[in-house]
C-alpha cells in the first residue's frame, strides 16, 4: 500500500526536500509475511540495508536479531534494543578491534568468511559459536556487483576449505553450522538448488545445528511460498535451525525518497532536474537499478504524458534516478515520489560535491516521526581542522 499524496505533501512541507520516507508498517507487513511462509526460522535483519534508528527499533521490538558486517552496525543494533544475545558477527572485514569490540558487548555467534579469520579469533580463545561461510562459486543470475555467490567474490570458502575448517571448529566444539548467502536480488529458485546440493555434502560430514541461508530476496515479487517449500523439505531432512538475513526484503518497498522537480529542460531528450540524485540514492548509478517514479498529485488527465529522464542535480551523467520514464508533463516545483528505496538508499548516500544528506522521516501510524534531521553546511565543517 503505498502513502497517500497528501501525506507526501505534508512531508514536503514539515521537513523539506530531498528527504527519506520510512513506512514501519509496511515494514511490519514484510515480517508478517516472511514469517508465515517460514515460521520455524530465525531472523537476523541485516542491517546495512537500512540502518536508521527508527526502523531498527521496530524490528527489535517485534523480535528480530540483527546481523552486523561494522562496528557502527553492532553499535546501532545494541542502541535499538536487540540484544547481543540475537547479534549474528559476519562480513570479511573483521579484525583485531572489532573481534575485541564484538566480543565485550557480548556476541556469541559469528560468520567466518576465511581461515585467516578464524586464526584472529582463535588467538582470543573465545567462547563463541561459529558459522562457517561457503563460497558455492555458482552463477547466482544477478548483477556482477551484487553476486556475491560467484567463484570470483571475496566471500567465503570453496567447499573443500569449508569442510577443512568446518573440521578444526567441530573438534573443538565450536561448530554452528553454515552459512551461504548467494548475492542480492535473487529470484531464480534454481540457484538454490544448487547451493543446497552443496550444503547436503557439508551437513552429512558434520551433524551441525544451524544453516543460515543468508538473504537477497528479489523485490519485488521473490517466490517466497515456493522457496519456503523448497527450503522446509532440507531443512527437515538435516534437522536444522533455519537463520535468515533479510534487509532488502523488510525495507525496500517500505522506504521512498521524495525530491523536488528543480529545472526542466526540453530538448530531443527531455531533462528534468531533481534535488536528489546519486548523492542521495546511489544504487541507479550503481547497480543500474530501477526505481518506480511517480509524481505527487498530478495525473495524466491533468497534464500531458511526456517521456523524460530524471536526473540529479550534480555535474555526473551517471547522476540520475530514471532514464526514459514517462510521466505527466513535469513542471519546476512539482513533488516526485522514487519507490522501492528504503533498501541500501540513504545508508549509501555521499557527501559527494559537499551536497548534504537528507532527513529521514518515519511513518506510524499516520504520524510522522523525524528519525533523523537534515544535514547542515555545519556538519560539514566539524570534523574538519580548522
Amino acid at each position: 500500500m503505498s502513502l497517500s499524496d497528501a501525506l507526501l505533501q505534508r512531508v514536503a512541507e514539515q521537513y523539506g526536500t530531498p528527504t527519506y520516507i520510512y513506512d514501519l508498517e509496511a515494514i511490519g507487513r514484510a515480517l508478517g509475511r516472511l514469517r508465515r511462509a517460514l515460521p520455524e526460522a530465525r531472523i537476523h535483519y541485516a542491517v546495512k540495508a537500512n540502518p536508521n534508528g527508527a526502523v531498527l527499533r521496530h524490528l527489535a521490538a517485534a523480535g528480530v536479531g540483527a546481523e552486523v558486517i561494522t562496528l557502527g552496525e553492532l553499535r546501532r543494533a545494541l542502541a535499538a534494543g536487540i540484544p547481543a544475545k540475537r547479534v549474528l558477527l559476519g562480513g570479511p572485514g573483521q579484525d583485531t578491534a572489532l573481534i575485541h569490540q564484538a566480543l565485550g558487548c557480548g556476541v556469541r555467534q559469528v560468520s567466518l568468511d576465511s581461515l585467516s579469520q578464524w586464526r584472529l579469533w582463535q588467538a582470543e580463545d573465545p567462547q563463541v559459536g561459529f558459522l562457517v561461510r561457503l563460497n558455492p562459486a555458482l552463477d547466482p543470475r544477478t548483477h556482477e556487483h551484487l553476486a556475491t555467490g560467484a567463484a570470483s567474490s571475496k566471500f567465503g570458502m570453496p567447499l573443500e576449505e569449508a569442510g577443512q575448517l568446518a573440521e578444526e571448529l567441530a573438534a573443538r566444539g565450536q561448530l554452528l553450522g553454515f552459512h551461504v548467502h548467494a548475492g542480492s536480488q535473487i529470484g531464480e529458485l534454481a540457484v538454490y538448488e544448487q547451493i543446497l546440493a552443496q550444503l547436503a555434502e557439508l551437513y552429512q560430514q558434520f551433524p551441525a545445528g544451524l544453516l543460515d541461508i543468508g538473504g537477497g530476496f528479489a523485490v519485488p515479487n521473490f517466490p517466497l511460498a515456493e522457496f519456503a517449500t523448497r527450503l522446509r523439505d532440507f531443512i527437515r531432512r538435516y534437522d536444522l535451525q533455519l537463520v535468515l538475513e533479510p534487509g532488502r526484503y523488510l525495507v525496500a518497498e517500505a522506504g521512498f525518497l521524495l525530491t523536488r522537480v528543480v529545472q526542466v529542460k526540453a530538448g530531443p531528450v527531455n531533462h528534468v532536474i531533481a534535488d536528489a540524485g546519486m548523492a542521495d540514492l546511489l544504487r541507479p548509478a550503481l547497480y543500474g537499478a530501477l526505481h518506480p517514479i511517480r509524481l505527487i498529485g498530478v495525473t495524466e488527465t491533468d497534464r500531458p504524458l511526456v517521456m523524460v529522464d530524471i536526473d540529479g542535480p550534480l555535474c555526473e551523467n551517471a547522476d540520475r534516478l530514471g532514464r526514459a520514464r514517462t510521466l505527466p508533463s513535469p513542471r519546476r516545483g512539482d513533488l516526485l515520489l522514487v519507490e522501492q528505496a528504503g533498501a541500501y538508499g540513504f545508508t549509501m548516500a555521499s557527501n559527494y560535491a559537499s551536497s548534504l544528506r537528507p532527513a529521514e522521516v518515519a511513518v506510524r501510524d499516520g504520524g510522522l516521526i523525524l528519525a533523523r534531521r537534515r544535514e547542515t553546511v555545519e556538519d560539514l565543517l566539524r570534523l574538519e581542522d580548522a
